[in-house]
Protein backbone atom coordinates (compact mmCIF):
# COMPACT_ATOMS: atom_id res chain seq x y z
CA UNK A 1 0.00 0.00 0.00
CA UNK A 2 1.29 3.44 -0.87
CA UNK A 3 0.44 4.74 2.58
CA UNK A 4 3.17 2.60 4.07
CA UNK A 5 5.94 3.81 1.79
CA UNK A 6 9.05 4.97 3.66
CA UNK A 7 9.71 8.69 3.64
CA UNK A 8 13.50 8.29 3.75
CA UNK A 9 16.25 5.75 3.08
CA UNK A 10 18.31 5.48 6.30
CA UNK A 11 21.03 3.33 4.72
CA UNK A 12 21.94 6.21 2.40
CA UNK A 13 23.27 8.04 5.47
CA UNK A 14 25.81 5.32 6.23
CA UNK A 15 28.54 6.53 3.91
CA UNK A 16 32.32 6.48 4.54
CA UNK A 17 33.58 9.67 6.21
CA UNK A 18 35.26 12.21 3.95
CA UNK A 19 38.82 13.42 4.38
CA UNK A 20 38.71 16.52 6.62
CA UNK A 21 39.93 19.67 4.88
CA UNK A 22 41.86 20.92 7.90
CA UNK A 23 43.72 17.63 8.11
CA UNK A 24 44.43 17.30 4.40
CA UNK A 25 48.11 16.71 5.16
CA UNK A 26 47.31 13.60 7.16
CA UNK A 27 48.10 13.29 10.85
CA UNK A 28 48.45 16.49 12.83
CA UNK A 29 52.18 15.95 13.14
CA UNK A 30 52.53 16.69 9.43
CA UNK A 31 51.81 20.31 10.22
CA UNK A 32 55.34 20.54 11.56
CA UNK A 33 57.09 19.08 8.54
CA UNK A 34 57.98 22.46 7.13
CA UNK A 35 59.29 23.56 10.53
CA UNK A 36 61.49 20.47 10.85
CA UNK A 37 62.94 21.14 7.41
CA UNK A 38 64.38 24.37 8.78
CA UNK A 39 66.40 22.66 11.51
CA UNK A 40 69.96 22.20 10.37
CA UNK A 41 71.55 18.91 11.42
CA UNK A 42 74.88 20.68 11.87
CA UNK A 43 76.81 20.46 15.11
CA UNK A 44 76.28 24.09 16.09
CA UNK A 45 72.49 24.06 15.71
CA UNK A 46 72.40 20.92 17.83
CA UNK A 47 74.60 22.68 20.38
CA UNK A 48 72.27 25.68 20.34
CA UNK A 49 69.07 23.84 21.23
CA UNK A 50 70.85 21.61 23.70
CA UNK A 51 72.31 24.69 25.41
CA UNK A 52 69.04 26.62 25.52
CA UNK A 53 66.60 23.75 26.20
CA UNK A 54 68.51 20.57 26.82
CA UNK A 55 66.23 18.89 24.26
CA UNK A 56 64.99 19.33 20.69
CA UNK A 57 61.87 21.57 20.93
CA UNK A 58 60.43 20.16 17.70
CA UNK A 59 60.56 16.61 19.07
CA UNK A 60 58.84 17.81 22.24
CA UNK A 61 56.01 19.50 20.35
CA UNK A 62 55.36 16.55 18.06
CA UNK A 63 54.95 14.37 21.16
CA UNK A 64 52.33 16.81 22.47
CA UNK A 65 50.12 16.20 19.45
CA UNK A 66 50.85 12.53 18.87
CA UNK A 67 47.83 10.63 17.62
CA UNK A 68 45.72 10.19 14.52
CA UNK A 69 43.60 13.32 14.70
CA UNK A 70 42.37 12.89 11.15
CA UNK A 71 40.66 9.63 12.11
CA UNK A 72 39.28 11.36 15.19
CA UNK A 73 37.53 13.93 12.99
CA UNK A 74 36.30 11.17 10.66
CA UNK A 75 34.78 9.43 13.67
CA UNK A 76 32.76 12.58 14.33
CA UNK A 77 31.24 12.31 10.87
CA UNK A 78 30.42 8.64 11.48
CA UNK A 79 28.50 9.54 14.67
CA UNK A 80 26.68 12.25 12.77
CA UNK A 81 25.74 9.89 9.93
CA UNK A 82 24.40 7.30 12.37
CA UNK A 83 22.41 10.03 14.10
CA UNK A 84 20.86 11.03 10.76
CA UNK A 85 20.02 7.39 10.03
CA UNK A 86 18.27 7.15 13.40
CA UNK A 87 16.24 10.24 12.49
CA UNK A 88 15.26 8.76 9.14
CA UNK A 89 14.14 5.49 10.73
CA UNK A 90 12.11 7.47 13.28
CA UNK A 91 10.43 9.46 10.50
CA UNK A 92 9.59 6.25 8.64
CA UNK A 93 8.10 4.75 11.80
CA UNK A 94 6.05 7.87 12.51
CA UNK A 95 4.72 8.03 8.95
CA UNK A 96 3.88 4.33 8.88
CA UNK A 97 2.31 4.48 12.33
CA UNK A 98 -0.07 7.23 11.22
CA UNK A 99 -1.04 5.22 8.14
CA UNK A 100 -1.52 2.10 10.25
CA UNK A 101 -3.66 3.95 12.78
CA UNK A 102 -5.98 5.07 9.99
CA UNK A 103 -6.63 1.49 8.84
CA UNK A 104 -6.45 -0.62 12.02
CA UNK A 105 -8.53 -0.38 15.20
CA UNK A 106 -8.81 -2.32 18.44
CA UNK A 107 -6.67 -3.16 21.45
CA UNK A 108 -3.86 -4.66 19.40
CA UNK A 109 -3.84 -1.61 17.15
CA UNK A 110 -3.63 0.69 20.16
CA UNK A 111 -0.73 -1.30 21.61
CA UNK A 112 1.06 -1.28 18.26
CA UNK A 113 0.60 2.48 17.92
CA UNK A 114 2.06 3.12 21.40
CA UNK A 115 5.00 0.80 20.72
CA UNK A 116 5.96 2.37 17.38
CA UNK A 117 5.45 5.88 18.73
CA UNK A 118 7.75 5.22 21.70
CA UNK A 119 10.29 3.53 19.44
CA UNK A 120 10.34 6.53 17.09
CA UNK A 121 10.81 8.92 20.02
CA UNK A 122 13.66 6.80 21.37
CA UNK A 123 15.37 6.81 17.97
CA UNK A 124 15.02 10.58 17.73
CA UNK A 125 16.52 10.90 21.18
CA UNK A 126 19.40 8.59 20.20
CA UNK A 127 20.01 10.59 17.03
CA UNK A 128 20.16 13.87 18.94
CA UNK A 129 22.67 12.41 21.39
CA UNK A 130 24.80 11.08 18.53
CA UNK A 131 24.74 14.55 16.94
CA UNK A 132 25.96 16.02 20.23
CA UNK A 133 28.68 13.38 20.37
CA UNK A 134 29.79 14.31 16.85
CA UNK A 135 29.92 17.99 17.84
CA UNK A 136 32.08 17.14 20.86
CA UNK A 137 34.53 15.19 18.69
CA UNK A 138 34.75 18.07 16.19
CA UNK A 139 35.25 20.61 18.97
CA UNK A 140 38.19 18.72 20.45
CA UNK A 141 39.82 18.13 17.08
CA UNK A 142 39.50 21.79 16.07
CA UNK A 143 40.87 22.90 19.45
CA UNK A 144 43.92 20.69 18.91
CA UNK A 145 44.31 21.89 15.34
CA UNK A 146 44.11 25.56 16.31
CA UNK A 147 46.64 25.07 19.10
CA UNK A 148 48.98 23.25 16.71
CA UNK A 149 48.74 26.07 14.18
CA UNK A 150 49.61 28.65 16.87
CA UNK A 151 52.48 26.57 18.23
CA UNK A 152 53.75 26.03 14.71
CA UNK A 153 54.18 29.81 14.48
CA UNK A 154 56.15 29.88 17.73
CA UNK A 155 58.31 27.03 16.47
CA UNK A 156 59.25 28.99 13.36
CA UNK A 157 60.49 31.86 15.52
CA UNK A 158 62.31 29.51 17.89
CA UNK A 159 64.09 27.76 15.02
CA UNK A 160 65.14 31.11 13.55
CA UNK A 161 66.55 32.09 16.93
CA UNK A 162 68.40 28.81 17.31
CA UNK A 163 70.01 29.33 13.93
CA UNK A 164 71.26 32.75 15.09
CA UNK A 165 72.57 31.30 18.35
CA UNK A 166 74.25 28.52 16.37
CA UNK A 167 75.96 31.08 14.18
CA UNK A 168 77.20 32.92 17.26
CA UNK A 169 78.54 29.67 18.69
CA UNK A 170 80.26 28.81 15.44
CA UNK A 171 81.81 32.27 15.38
CA UNK A 172 83.36 31.64 18.74
CA UNK A 173 81.01 33.71 20.90
CA UNK A 174 81.66 32.98 24.55
CA UNK A 175 78.45 31.67 26.06
CA UNK A 176 77.56 30.55 29.54
CA UNK A 177 74.24 29.15 30.74
CA UNK A 178 72.77 28.63 34.18
CA UNK A 179 71.45 25.22 35.14
CA UNK A 180 67.98 26.40 34.06
CA UNK A 181 69.30 26.97 30.55
CA UNK A 182 69.09 30.79 30.58
CA UNK A 183 72.02 32.41 28.84
CA UNK A 184 74.36 34.66 30.79
CA UNK A 185 76.41 36.45 28.20
CA UNK A 186 76.26 39.48 26.01
CA UNK A 187 75.13 40.77 22.66
CA UNK A 188 72.91 39.15 20.11
CA UNK A 189 73.13 35.60 21.45
CA UNK A 190 71.92 36.69 24.89
CA UNK A 191 68.98 38.60 23.39
CA UNK A 192 68.08 35.68 21.13
CA UNK A 193 68.03 33.19 23.97
CA UNK A 194 65.75 35.48 25.97
CA UNK A 195 63.41 35.76 22.98
CA UNK A 196 63.52 32.01 22.38
CA UNK A 197 62.62 31.22 25.97
CA UNK A 198 59.71 33.69 25.84
CA UNK A 199 58.35 32.05 22.69
CA UNK A 200 58.71 28.62 24.27
CA UNK A 201 56.80 29.82 27.33
CA UNK A 202 54.02 31.10 25.04
CA UNK A 203 53.98 27.77 23.18
CA UNK A 204 53.69 25.74 26.38
CA UNK A 205 50.92 28.00 27.65
CA UNK A 206 49.01 27.55 24.38
CA UNK A 207 49.36 23.79 24.69
CA UNK A 208 48.28 23.93 28.34
CA UNK A 209 45.13 25.80 27.35
CA UNK A 210 44.38 23.25 24.64
CA UNK A 211 45.01 20.40 27.08
CA UNK A 212 42.51 21.90 29.51
CA UNK A 213 39.90 22.02 26.71
CA UNK A 214 40.62 18.41 25.80
CA UNK A 215 40.40 17.25 29.42
CA UNK A 216 37.00 18.92 29.78
CA UNK A 217 35.85 17.56 26.44
CA UNK A 218 36.76 14.01 27.37
CA UNK A 219 34.32 14.21 30.28
CA UNK A 220 31.61 15.47 27.93
CA UNK A 221 32.26 12.63 25.48
CA UNK A 222 32.16 10.04 28.25
CA UNK A 223 28.78 11.39 29.39
CA UNK A 224 27.34 11.36 25.88
CA UNK A 225 28.69 7.87 25.20
CA UNK A 226 27.00 6.66 28.38
CA UNK A 227 23.75 8.29 27.22
CA UNK A 228 23.97 6.55 23.84
CA UNK A 229 24.52 3.21 25.58
CA UNK A 230 21.53 3.89 27.83
CA UNK A 231 19.32 4.63 24.84
CA UNK A 232 20.33 1.38 23.15
CA UNK A 233 19.67 -0.64 26.31
CA UNK A 234 16.30 0.94 27.04
CA UNK A 235 14.30 0.47 23.85
CA UNK A 236 10.54 -0.06 24.33
CA UNK A 237 9.23 -3.62 24.26
CA UNK A 238 6.16 -4.92 22.45
CA UNK A 239 3.19 -4.89 24.79
CA UNK A 240 1.19 -7.99 25.72
CA UNK A 241 -2.33 -6.63 25.21
CA UNK A 242 -3.10 -8.73 22.13
CA UNK A 243 -3.55 -12.51 22.38
CA UNK A 244 -3.65 -14.49 19.15
CA UNK A 245 -6.70 -16.82 19.40
CA UNK A 246 -4.98 -19.33 17.16
CA UNK A 247 -2.26 -19.80 19.80
CA UNK A 248 -4.88 -20.40 22.50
Amino acid sequence: MSGFTDTAEPSSRLTPPKKPEEFSQGALLDLFNDASDLISPTYWITEAYNAVFGFNPLDEVTQWFAGDWESFVKCAEVWQNIGKACGDIANNLTSGNKALDATWNGHAADSAYVYFDELAKKLIQSGETLDSLADAYKYLAHAAYSAAEAIKGYLGGIIDGLIIVGIELAAGTLLSWTGAGALVGYGLAALEVTRILKMWADATQTFGNAQAIVNGGVGTIEGLAAAVYSHLQDFPEVGGTYDNPAVA
